[in-house]
């Protein structure tokens, strides 16, 4: 296709709408991790209430992201050389900061007489190799599911290697192979039981990459008679999927599960698109994404240290409580570090 698929106006809106969603993108895997540790057994009720917004939406989160970055990786005219030198700034830095920071908090434990364990390993028992594979995966492979220390860091982690490796994968993107490509790729992540986070990783960066590659919007398949079939799909997919989970046992409940995922970007896309040109978010919520996204989860792990007994319908409220006390204790914690120390704060957060 060629470069005037996408109009100025075209590239306008949609940078916008990438911008404005970079927000909500981060409230839902703040609302995954908190389901993730407020899920108990004996309170179905709970978990049905919850889980459109916990796991249907929440785990939308992360592909959204790798879409993206598939996406704007190729969206810019600039060199490799100078993408990856922004890369360096915005991924690899921080990545070592904040994994660094978690390392020192667990040395700090030690010295003091309360060491704690890393993957099932003893801090003081630590080798050389130990301390390079905690910053990589904690010494547990785990079939290429093993995080960082800081344990949603593997995003960040992933998003590195594909960056390096994006000339292949804009290739691989090109022409009439590349839908055969992705649809191998969808199939290996759908046949996968567990997580996948490789497989994951590389179909949703890889699908963000077409996009771009080809010079065609996101936004194009939310218009017209595909727009209306994409939300048709995902009206059904989203029943099935609850269904699944709560009422009945219906096969093929996590092949729908993640076709929802997919679904759930281009709704998103729709959404945002929409939302942006009434409403501007502020800055300081798009600006404090990346901070939110680094240190909301070690609040949601103090949630699941001290999680109380409730019932069901309290329950509920303390999941949205903590959900937004936690995204303002870090929003709060961002502003307050950009009036103490500005330049630190740029170098946290990626220069972003």
């Amino acid at each position: 296709m060629s470069d005037e698929t996408l109009s100025i106006v075209e590239k306008h809106r949609l940078s916008e709408t990438i911008t404005f969603l970079r927000f909500p993108l981060t409230m839902i895997i703040v609302m995954y991790h908190c389901y993730c540790v407020q899920t108990p057994n004996n309170q179905p009720l709970y978990a049905a209430v919850t889980y459109p917004f916990g796991l249907m939406i929440g785990e939308t989160g992360v592909p959204a992201f790798f879409f993206i970055s598939g996406f704007l990786f190729f969206f810019s005219q600039r060199k490799y050389s100078q993408k990856l030198r922004t890369r360096l700034n915005t991924l690899l830095v921080p990545y070592l900061i904040w994994n660094a920071v978690v390392l020192l908090g667990y040395i700090a434990l030690m010295v003091v007489g309360h060491p704690l364990q890393i993957a099932d390993k003893n801090i003081l028992d630590f080798q050389f190799i130990d301390y390079i594979r905690a910053f990589v995966d904690r010494g547990q492979w785990e079939h290429g599911n093993g995080q960082p220390l800081l344990c949603p860091y593997w995003y960040i982690r992933n998003l590195i290697v594909l960056s390096l490796a994006a000339p292949l994968i804009g290739i691989a993107m090109k022409g009439r192979k590349a839908l055969a490509i992705l649809f191998t790729l969808l199939i290996w992540w759908l046949s996968l039981p567990y997580n996948g986070m490789i497989a994951q990783s590389l179909l949703f960066f890889s699908m963000g990459s077409l996009f771009s590659v080809n010079k065609i919007s996101p936004l194009a398949l939310t218009k017209g008679r595909t727009g209306h079939i994409i939300i048709m799909l995902w009206c059904l997919a989203v029943v099935y999927d609850w269904l699944s989970h709560f009422c009945c046992p219906i096969w093929g409940s996590l092949y729908v599960h993640r076709l929802v995922l997919i679904l759930n970007i281009f709704m998103l896309f729709y959404v945002g698109s929409h939302i942006f040109m009434k409403y501007k978010m502020p800055e300081i919520l798009t600006k404090s994404s990346f901070w939110i996204y680094t240190t909301h989860y070690p609040l949601t792990l103090l949630i699941r240290s001290a999680h109380p007994q409730l019932g069901d319908w309290v329950q509920v409220v303390f999941y949205w409580t903590s959900v937004f006390v936690i995204t303002l204790v870090c929003l709060a914690s961002f502003w307050l570090g950009r009036r103490l120390s500005p330049k630190v704060m740029n170098v946290l957060t990626g220069n972003r």
